[in-house]
């Protein structure tokens, strides 16, 4: 869905307009620019993040899921907040990228401006029977913390974003779906902008409010601007949905709602996510013709050559040094080969890396005549920032011979690559129809109390986090 610039302009103007100059519930603990940790606000030199100290920094996270059904994170009936924080900040752990649903703003402004209470999220979302009895076990689990049923969704964020300060950790928002509910599939309704829930215009008054709301926290350097975008297909015979899925289509929303973002909080970091999956960012790295250029499964431009040349340049944007590109990569893959290291690493730097700066891997074509066995791999235009942001497994002894995650492993240390594994969901409250859903592909167990494997977690991700170095993110130096 492609929107004429003076109505995306007015339509992100007055989202602006009605957010609040402080969230809900947000106290202010610091403010941004002093020189304390974190040294926030982040910028970006080229291919690196820099803090007010101009050192570059590196993100070594894990995803913490909070997008389902109640739209509260996962896991609090279990543990205290304070519990799960420590433990990631121990491991070593510097950033936690936080899913949420556009609908928990939504439900905000039709409540008046006024959140939603976690009693009211928790029925919602479990029904009220079981929605009181897990109510209950968060509230006690959290004794340290004075919940009450009256707590508000975001309060439980301004909590999680202070106690991951005192830990050293970054926290990072992301818009991972609108409707809340598990990610992700193409027919779920939240693939692309016209999908069934995916309005593009509450979507941008969203991450506006979002943005604002991240003022309040200093260790909030950077937010997302949609998770996992993806071609929007019908969900049965009747379904009528047809959107546009085109690099067209995704410059000119991702740049509205960049815009929106950077109106509301001009601190932040704005990470941009692909397509298929948020595999691809081709197209953007190397700058092509936006009505020409290749992705899997694009809805075709037929007279694409006949038309003016469209460029993606993030230099042309006032947020143009707070751009930061993010890519996933799973072994689930429609179309990615993932078989064998040189394999993937050729269609990482591909797909996006590129912009890192980075000289092409072996998978990579030397010359024009290899392409048929080897993969071109053309520089990026402009050197930026990529994040791999998401990326995951089993969590078990399987992970030593596991060809994609031990490549991932060797491409991140050896070309400092900051990034977040999926996930440290044990357990979810609500998950495609389930409740109490346990996840074998979490870093945590079902109740939250360990990690699932904990040897393989000191072999293998203990040792993962060591090997990234210094990252500029730890806490407590001078």
């Amino acid at each position: 869905m492609i929107l004429p610039l003076k109505f995306v302009l007015l339509a992100w103007a007055l989202a602006l307009a009605v957010v609040p100059s402080v969230a809900l519930g947000a106290t202010v603990f610091q403010a941004k620019g002093d020189a304390k940790w974190p040294y926030t606000p982040w910028s970006t030199d080229g291919p690196h993040v820099k803090n007010t100290r101009g050192e570059t920094v590196t993100i070594v996270g894990v995803n913490w899921p909070g997008s389902g059904e109640t739209m509260i994170p996962e896991g609090l009936q279990y543990a205290s907040a304070s519990s799960i924080i420590l433990r990631l900040g121990k491991a070593g752990f510097n950033f936690v990228r936080h899913t949420y649903a556009i609908q928990m703003i939504d439900e905000i402004y039709e409540n008046g401006g006024t959140d939603i209470t976690i009693e009211t999220a928790l029925k919602n979302g479990l029904g009220a029977e079981n929605g009181t009895a897990v109510l209950q076990k968060m509230l006690d689990a959290n004794k340290d913390l004075n919940w009450t049923a009256q707590t508000t969704r975001l309060q439980v964020w301004d909590t999680l974003a202070k106690l991951e300060a005192e830990n050293g950790i970054m926290m990072h928002p992301d818009n991972h779906v609108s409707k809340a509910k598990w990610c992700c599939s193409h027919f779920d309704g939240n693939a692309w902008w016209g999908d069934r829930y995916f309005d593009a215009e509450k979507w941008r008054r969203g991450l506006a409010y979002m943005a604002n709301w991240a003022k309040a926290h200093p260790n909030i350097a950077s937010m997302s601007l949609r998770n996992e975008l993806r071609s929007a297909w019908p969900q049965n015979d009747t379904d009528q949905t047809k959107v546009e899925y085109s690099w067209i289509s995704w410059a000119s929303n991702v740049t509205a709602g960049a815009d929106a973002i950077h109106e509301a909080n001009k601190d932040l970091l704005i990470t941009f996510s692909g397509l298929q999956y948020d595999q691809d960012l081709s197209a953007v790295t190397q700058e092509l013709n936006l009505n020409v250029a290749p992705s899997y499964k694009l809805d075709a431009i037929r007279d694409g050559r006949r038309r003016k040349p469209v460029h993606f340049r993030i230099d042309e944007h006032d947020w143009k040094n707070k751009a930061v590109l993010e890519l996933h990569l799973y072994s689930m893959s429609e179309n990615a080969d993932t078989g064998t290291c040189e394999a993937i690493q050729a269609q990482l730097y591909n797909y996006g890396f590129n912009a890192l700066g980075i000289d092409a891997p072996k998978g990579c074509a030397s010359h024009e005549a290899d392409g048929d066995t080897e993969y071109h791999c053309p520089p990026a235009k402009r050197k930026t920032p990529v994040w791999l942001t998401e990326f995951g497994q089993a969590q078990d002894a399987t992970l030593y011979n596991d060809t994609l995650t031990n490549c991932l492993r060797d491409f991140t240390v050896e070309n400092n690559v900051g990034w977040a594994v999926w996930s440290i969901a044990g357990s979810y409250y609500a998950r495609e129809g389930g409740q109490d859903v346990d996840d074998t592909w979490a870093l945590l167990n079902h109740n939250w109390s360990d990690w699932r494997d904990p040897p393989t977690f000191k072999s293998f991700w203990k040792k993962w986090i060591g090997d990234m170095g210094k990252t500029n993110i730890e806490k407590g130096r001078h």
